[in-house]
């Protein structure tokens, strides 16, 4: 009879070792157990990898009382430091417990413990008094050891699947970046073969238009569209060496050096003025401190005009960019607004990619390579500073960058 029931639980181990739900397993075995020790309900409470306090994790479906959480001092936790089952053959009726008195005439707490690691126990309740003979105290320690065994194997498995999964995560990632590097390399070293060529075609766009001869007017507006393209193309090969070297030495190339803010912007207003006089766009400058910051003028320079370069280009006719300043515990923090056509909450996220085009649908801007805004990041990162921005679709767009007054350490 004995052996038949052990028969019974063993076919329970061996059908939860495929099983990845760690409370089936409990399911599995507290439902067995009740069949297998005739008893009329059950529960089982278990404390997890990071907590030794225990919790209700199942109940067979016919249990007539929600249990309450077991006391520091009470049988479930002297059952775990005891290691072994405590039977109760007749339940005295208390008047905190009298619920469960009810329905309840015996009762067995089994330990779920497996080589001194602790997991939990398993309460069988009757409905009746029971006088525990010894096949039952048998299998309620065979019970207890066998899901305590299931519940090891399961866990050690899920550690393992989860360092796997990390060491899979792990050599992804490796491979992604060999890639990237890979893929860094090719670009950087083909805008360095690139150059080479494009200035040879130039040189001879422009000897071709300064020539005095008589070219006839056709073939003289298709060498300027050529070298239309060219500079442009010489611009997307400079902003690419820019950002393919950023891992690789160009900020070792910067020369720092004290700059006044105020002149430089100033600077690169006037210079702007020009595009925006097409678009009828007014820039105007407000609040101007007279900062010096430790950096580079030329990169400086560049981060400023791809700001309002951008302010313009995506601005309205008739539009305004609006260009301010000020010093705020060590940092001056630079605003370039603008009422254009603004970025949609969509395109927020990534307008500093690279050869990300926040709006792809206005051929306008086709002058932009999708480089400026992530040029401009890498910029104020390198001066140890950083860039946001806030936009409203059709309202207009907010860019702020904040650079430290002080030298940066790693400079």
């Amino acid at each position: 009879m004995i052996a038949d029931k052990i028969i019974l639980l063993n076919e329970t181990v061996l059908k939860c070792f495929n099983e990845n739900d760690e409370i089936k397993i409990i399911k599995a075995f507290t439902e067995i157990g009740l069949k297998v020790i005739e008893a009329d309900f059950g529960f089982v409470w278990l404390n997890s990898s990071t907590s030794k306090k225990l919790e209700l994790v199942y109940k067979s479906s016919n249990l007539p009382f929600t249990p309450h959480a077991p006391r520091e001092d009470g049988r479930n936790y002297n059952a775990i430091k005891n290691a072994i089952p405590d039977f109760v053959s007749e339940t005295k009726k208390t008047s905190d417990a009298y619920y469960v008195s009810k329905y309840v005439k015996s009762f067995v707490i089994i330990p779920l413990a497996y080589k001194k690691v602790i997991y939990g126990t398993m309460v069988f309740c009757f409905r009746e008094p029971e006088s525990f003979p010894k096949e039952k105290r048998t299998l309620s320690v065979f019970i207890g050891n066998s899901l305590a065994q299931a519940i090891t194997i399961h866990r050690l498995v899920e550690t393992e699947k989860e360092r796997y999964k990390r060491e899979a995560i792990l050599k992804e990632t490796e491979t992604l970046l060999q890639q990237e590097k890979l893929k860094t390399e090719f670009i950087a070293n083909a805008t360095h073969e690139l150059r080479t060529p494009l200035a040879i075609i130039k040189g001879n766009v422009d000897l071709a238009l300064q020539r005095k001869s008589k070219v006839q007017k056709p073939v003289k507006t298709t060498f300027k569209a050529i070298d239309y393209e060219i500079e442009h193309l010489s611009n997307i090969i400079s902003d690419l060496a820019l950002l393919t070297s950023k891992g690789g030495g160009s900020k070792h190339r910067i020369v720092y050096d004290e700059v006044s803010i105020k002149p430089l912007i100033m600077a690169v207003v006037e210079r702007c003025k020009a595009i925006a006089r097409d678009k009828k766009i007014s820039i105007t400058t407000r609040s101007m401190p007279d900062v010096n910051i430790w950096g580079d003028k030329v990169y400086l320079e560049k981060m400023l005009t791809n700001l309002i370069r951008n302010s313009i280009l995506y601005g309205n006719k008739n539009g305004h960019t609006i260009i301010s300043a000020r010093k705020s515990n060590g940092f001056i923090n630079i605003s370039v607004a603008d009422d254009g056509i603004g970025i949609s909450k969509e395109d927020l996220p990534h307008v500093f990619e690279r050869f990300y085009k926040a709006d792809k649908s206005h051929s306008s801007y086709q002058d932009s390579t999708g480089l400026g805004l992530a040029i401009v990041k890498w910029i104020a990162e390198v001066h140890g500073g950083e860039v946001g921005v806030k936009s409203t679709k059709n309202r207009g767009s907010i860019f702020n960058v904040s650079l430290p007054t002080k030298k940066i350490a790693s400079s």
